[in-house]
């Protein structure tokens, strides 16, 4: 990356005034909008940040919904995440309203931020637009993918493949979705990947719930590895039939499930409430 400029630290700043300035997360130092590598020092190298402080937080807190941390009906409290995050009200309230957009979170009068609530009937709405976005998604990838991408795909379902013999959740999750990014990437469509990426925003909380019940981990592995054969043979009609099969079932799943994800979702909801 370019360098910018070396930045003096004054030992003696007023440490109000440095605590408003410096936002630390994922173990990086940020400054308004540019990035420290390394410990503070008398002098120290900054580097652009392309993510301002609020679209940083948002990633984190979008992360932490889709896996549980922040349960569904639980509220997002502006004073908890300013001082944990040690970033202004101002920057918490831009990346609520990031959330928000994506219906990941629901403002309330008089009670604020509250992580959005799905009952059955709107997930399995959201699974069919999957079933024939994805469809889509999958046959044009077949068709104008190149032979790089097809590569790329056939290395991350594989390492779908490896948590699946390992049973870990979160490498399958980070795998099945570095998978998923690279068909958006070659189906070559803008508009098709905005369509399925705000569908997937909702989806993918539930996703990763639901991989850690039934047979769910060995049925994917298994859906995928097909995939992949159809792709190799550029048989578009085949990778369509496949994937919207395979998202049926993973629908049926959510189904199957449904009540006993919530249970899970509310019983740690309470005991984070009474600690």
């Amino acid at each position: 990356m370019k360098r910018i400029f070396i930045l003096k630290v004054i030992d003696k700043m007023h440490s109000d005034y440095l605590h408003k300035i410096v936002f630390i997360i994922n173990r990086s130092i940020i400054v308004e909008d540019k990035i420290i590598l390394g410990g503070w020092s008398s002098q120290m190298e900054v580097y652009q940040r392309p993510l301002k402080i609020s679209d940083s937080i948002a990633q984190q807190l979008k992360q932490e919904i889709i896996k549980g941390v922040y349960k569904p009906g639980e509220r997002l409290k502006i004073m908890e995440l300013a001082k944990r995050f040690g970033a202004s009200q101002t920057s918490i309230r831009e990346a609520l309203k990031i959330l928000q957009k994506s219906d990941l979170i629901t403002e309330f009068p008089h009670k604020g931020y509250v992580v959005t609530e799905l009952d059955l009937q709107e997930l399995l709405d959201i699974w069919k637009i999957k079933e024939k976005l994805w469809a889509l998604a999958f046959a044009w990838f077949a068709e104008r993918a190149s032979e790089e991408q097809i590569q790329k795909v056939k290395i991350f379902v594989k390492k779908f493949r490896d948590a699946y013999i390992e049973h870990d959740i979160d490498k399958a999750f980070e795998a099945n979705f570095q998978f998923t990014d690279v068909i958006l990437e070659g189906c070559r469509s803008k508009k098709l990947v905005s369509l399925l990426e705000s569908t997937e925003d909702q989806a993918k909380r539930y996703r990763y719930l639901s991989l850690e019940y039934g047979d769910n981990l060995r049925v994917s592995s298994q859906y995928f590895m097909e995939v992949v054969y159809a792709i190799e043979k550029r048989d578009s009609k085949k990778a369509a039939d496949l994937i919207a099969e395979y998202i049926r079932f993973s629908g049926e799943v959510i189904q199957r499930y449904y009540k006993e994800m919530v249970s899970k979702f509310k019983a740690k909801l309470r005991k984070s409430e009474t600690e």
